[in-house]
């Protein structure tokens, strides 16, 4: 006669694969890393380095998504911001949900927001929501002016040279006015 054995996970009612997946930065992809579960977070880890950390949740056969960790994966298929699950209810910070909804509507319009979360990516989240924010301001929300915002925003403040000869300096910074690309655009005097 055999010896009793204790029913397997699935015939007590819990289904097997019920864990909950939690996303990673794609640059991990098929690559070994590790999970750490704590009480209130989960932190996945390559090597000694935490790559990137969730709040734990205790349901069952959920996917929790970091939009972040998908956007390098955009520039090759920009498709994907509009129905991908990362990116369904991505909340983004208000000036860059604006700019998202204005080019989403346009043929091309996925393409350019990408050109513009890359940009975050190279340049860090703030730098780009402040630009995106100046751009609301203007009523210019074209990613040409965008990134010039950006450029000014990152460009470092040239000091004076201490040479003999000084040079002529400006009393007041340019501010970049670029509405006047708006109004050039409207008119049809730039090439496209």
């Amino acid at each position: 006669m055999a010896p009793a054995q204790a029913p397997c996970p699935s015939e007590r009612g819990v289904p097997r694969g019920s864990s909950n997946r939690y996303s990673m930065p794609s640059r991990f992809a098929e690559q070994h890393v590790s999970l750490r579960a704590y009480a209130g977070r989960i932190v996945l880890v390559s090597g000694h380095d935490g790559i990137a950390e969730h709040k734990r949740r205790f349901t069952r056969n959920v996917s929790y998504f970091e939009p972040w960790h998908y956007v390098p994966l955009l520039d090759r298929k920009p498709g994907a911001l509009r129905n991908g699950a990362p990116f369904v209810d991505w909340q983004l910070p208000g000036a860059m949900h604006r700019i998202r909804e204005h080019y989403m509507v346009g043929k091309g319009g996925g393409r350019e927001f990408v050109d513009l979360l890359l940009l975050a990516q190279d340049h860090g989240i703030e730098v780009v929501e402040t630009a995106c924010e100046l751009a609301v301001e203007q009523s210019t929300l074209r990613l040409p002016a965008i990134i010039n915002l950006i450029n000014q925003l990152v460009e470092p403040v040239i000091t004076p040279l201490s040479d003999a000869y000084t040079y002529p300096q400006l009393t007041l910074r340019p501010e970049a006015d670029c509405k006047r690309y708006e109004v050039l655009c409207a008119a049809g005097e730039v090439a496209a």
